[in-house]
């Protein structure tokens, strides 16, 4: 089944509450303003992937809690010689109006890369909110479609299948279809280590 944005949004609520902060707290560790951040919980309003990494360095958790439940008992961190294997139609689904979105590795928490397999038919940067940025690196591989690379430091970069690019997150950027039918790719980000974390020790 594929999780929503109103799904997603009350399991952040869960994992605010949970550490005792507040709207003004989140709206002032990740930039995203307190109305905006309602209108996610509330699943009014779509999160996008810049807000999930923010959020998860401001909460202090990994990008796949957005993703479960509960703090689930299959979750598993990262351990010298671990390793995660994602079966054909056992990654946890992610969509949006304008973007649909696999997670790769979902069980293994507190992991350097986040994989996800993205399926985007934005074709116009308004659709997707503009340019977003967030800490870390991204390593982009295109499946199938024509992908075009928005970026603040470059110029529109289209991608066929099989071109890839690797690029620093921190540079505003986002991704968008040439074609309505729109294209599919992975993307694997990395992000800092989360400093003091008692769930990573």
């Amino acid at each position: 089944m594929t999780r929503s944005a109103p799904t997603i949004g009350l399991r952040i609520r869960a994992l605010r509450q949970g550490r005792g902060l507040s709207l003004a707290d989140i709206a002032t560790g990740t930039g995203v303003s307190e109305a905006t951040m309602s209108r996610i919980e509330n699943g009014q309003s779509q999160v996008s992937a810049p807000h999930l990494y923010g959020l998860a360095q401001v909460l202090e958790v990994d990008i796949s809690s957005f993703f479960t439940a509960t703090e689930t008992d299959t979750a598993r961190a990262m351990q010298p010689g671990s390793r995660a294997v994602t079966r054909a139609g056992q990654s946890a689904p992610f969509a949006t109006p304008r973007l649909r979105a696999l997670l790769l590795a979902g069980d293994l928490m507190h992991k350097s890369m986040h994989p996800f397999m993205n399926h985007v038919t934005a074709t116009h940067l308004d659709q997707v909110g503009g340019l977003r940025s967030h800490p870390g690196e991204e390593f982009l591989y295109v499946l199938s479609g024509r992908l075009i690379l928005h970026s603040a430091t470059y110029a529109p970069l289209t991608l066929t299948p099989d071109d890839s690019v690797y690029f620093d997150a921190r540079d505003p950027h986002a991704y968008l279809a040439e074609a309505q039918e729109g294209a599919s790719f992975l993307v694997v980000s990395s992000t800092p280590q989360l400093q003091g974390n008692p769930d990573a020790r």
